[in-house]
C-alpha cells in the first residue's frame, strides 16, 4: 500500500521539489550522456487520452525489462486504471474491469536506489510493504512524493521512467470521481481503460509488440551471410513463419547453441513456428536421430534431449549402438523392451526419413543451422558466429513479415 503525505510545510515543499527536480533532471542528462542508444519508449492509449513513457534501463534495468515483457505481450490491453488519489498517485496495471485481478508474472527485485525520484510525471512500480513484491501494477505520480523515494537504507518505489507526452491525461483522471469495491477504495467511478501500450518503433503482430529495427536495415546480404534456397520448401504451417533449427548430437557447436536457440525461441511472438530436428547424412547420425525420435515417441523428449547432448559432446560417452543407447535411456524410466519396441517402429524409422529428405531439400553445410520459413538457410561461418545466427534470423523474419503484408516498412 502506497504511504500518503498528509502534512508538509509549504516552504519545505517548494525547495524539496525544486530540489529533487533538478536532481531528477541532473540523473537524466546523464542516462543521456552515457548511452548512445535512444532510450524505450511506450506509448498509452487510453479511454481519456494518449500519453507517451520514456524508460531509463541504465537506471532501472530489470524493472524495464519486465514493464517491457509485460507491454510485448499486451498484459496491459484493457487493464484499468484502478486507484486514482488527487494530489498523489494514479496506479494501474493489474485490474481489468469489474476489478478482476489478471495474473502476473514473479515479483522483481527492487531498484529504487537509482538516484531518481517520485517527481510529478515520475512512473514507478507498485508495490505492497514488500519491497520485493513489484510485479505488473505501476503508477503515475501527480506530484513529487518524497515519502516514496529511497531513503538512507530503506527501499522506496522504484522510479524508471517519465511521462514524456501526455500528462494532460492524468490530470483529467484525477479528475473523476471515485468510489469503494469492496476492499479496493479510490477506484473511479466510471472506468479509466488501458486500451493499447506498445513500444515505440515497434510493431504489433496478434496483439504483441516487436521492434522493427533489424527489418529495416541492409546490415545482412543473400549469399554474404544467408544463403537463398534454390528451391523453396514447404513449411509445416503456412498460417506462420517457420523458423527451423537444425542439429546433431555429435556437434559440439550445436550443444553450445542449444540454450541461446531456445532462450531465442521463447521471445518470439506467435506468428512464429519454430520447431527443430536432428540433421542426418550419415550412419551415426541417423543413430541418434533415432534416438531423437524414440524419445519423442516415448513422451520423454524434454527430459532427456539435453542430458544426451552432455553424454556425447562433454562426457564423451560412447552411444554408438542400439544398446548403449537403451542402457542410456533406462536412466530415465524406459525399461529397454520398451525401448526397443520404439526404437525400431515404423512411426520413428518413418520419421527418420523424412529428416533425412529435409536435410537434402536444405543441402546444409554443416551443423548448427538454421532455415526460416522454407526459404533462407544460415550457418555458423556466413553468419559470423552461433549468437549472430540469431540476429541474421530475427532479419529473415521480419523479412518475411515485409512480404506477407504483416507489416510494412
Amino acid at each position: 500500500m502506497l504511504t500518503i503525505i498528509k502534512f508538509i510545510p509549504l516552504v519545505f515543499f517548494i525547495f524539496i521539489t525544486c530540489l529533487a527536480q533538478g536532481t531528477f533532471a541532473n540523473e537524466m542528462s546523464k542516462v543521456g550522456a552515457s548511452s548512445k542508444k535512444s532510450l524505450p519508449e511506450v506509448i498509452f492509449e487510453t479511454s481519456v487520452g494518449t500519453y507517451t513513457l520514456e524508460l531509463y534501463p541504465e537506471k532501472a534495468p530489470k524493472t524495464v525489462a519486465n514493464f517491457l515483457a509485460y507491454v510485448n505481450e499486451g498484459f496491459y490491453n484493457n487493464t484499468l486504471f484502478h486507484r486514482v488519489i488527487p494530489g498523489f498517485v494514479v496506479q494501474g496495471g493489474g485490474f481489468v474491469k469489474g476489478m478482476k485481478k489478471k495474473q502476473n508474472h514473479s515479483p522483481i527485485k527492487n531498484e529504487s536506489n537509482n538516484g531518481l525520484m517520485n517527481i510529478r510525471g515520475a512512473i514507478s512500480m507498485a508495490r505492497t510493504q514488500d519491497p520485493q513484491s513489484a510485479s505488473s501494477q505501476f503508477f503515475i505520480n501527480v506530484t513529487h512524493n518524497p515519502s516514496l523515494d529511497f531513503q538512507s537504507n530503506q527501499p522506496g518505489y522504484a522510479v524508471f521512467g517519465k511521462v514524456t507526452e501526455g500528462m494532460d491525461v492524468f490530470d483529467k483522471i484525477i479528475a473523476v470521481p471515485t468510489k469503494t469495491i469492496g476492499n479496493y477504495k479510490d477506484v473511479p467511478q466510471d472506468d479509466v481503460v488501458i486500451l493499447s501500450a506498445k513500444l515505440k518503433g515497434s510493431i504489433v503482430i496478434h496483439g504483441e509488440a516487436k521492434q522493427t529495427d533489424v527489418a529495416d536495415s541492409d546490415e545482412y546480404t543473400a549469399g554474404e551471410h544467408y544463403i537463398v534456397l534454390d528451391k523453396p520448401v514447404a513449411t509445416r504451417d503456412s498460417s506462420k513463419i517457420e523458423v527451423v533449427e537444425m542439429f546433431s548430437y555429435g556437434c559440439p557447436h550445436c550443444y553450445e547453441f542449444e540454450p541461446l536457440v531456445k532462450e531465442w525461441s521463447n521471445k518470439q511472438t506467435r506468428d512464429i513456428d519454430f520447431w527443430f530436428f536432428p540433421a542426418v547424412w550419415n550412419e551415426s547420425m541417423k543413430l541418434f536421430a533415432r534416438a531423437f525420435y524414440t524419445a519423442h515417441h516415448l513422451n520423454i523428449a524434454k527430459k532427456i534431449h539435453m542430458p544426451l547432448f552432455r553424454a556425447v559432446v562433454i562426457e564423451q560417452k560412447n552411444l554408438s549402438k542400439e544398446t548403449m543407447l537403451a542402457d542410456f535411456f533406462t536412466q530415465y524410466g524406459v525399461d529397454k523392451k520398451t525401448f526397443s519396441k520404439a526404437f525400431n517402429s515404423t512411426d520413428v524409422a518413418n520419421q527418420v526419413k523424412l529428416a533425412e529428405e529435409r536435410v537434402n531439400h536444405y543441402k546444409p553445410a554443416g551443423a548448427p543451422e538454421i532455415i526460416v520459413n522454407g526459404k533462407y538457410r544460415i550457418d555458423r561461418m556466413r553468419a559470423g558466429g552461433i549468437k549472430e545466427m540469431l540476429a541474421v534470423a530475427d532479419y529473415l523474419v521480419n523479412k518475411e513479415r515485409v512480404t506477407n503484408g504483416t507489416i510494412s516498412r
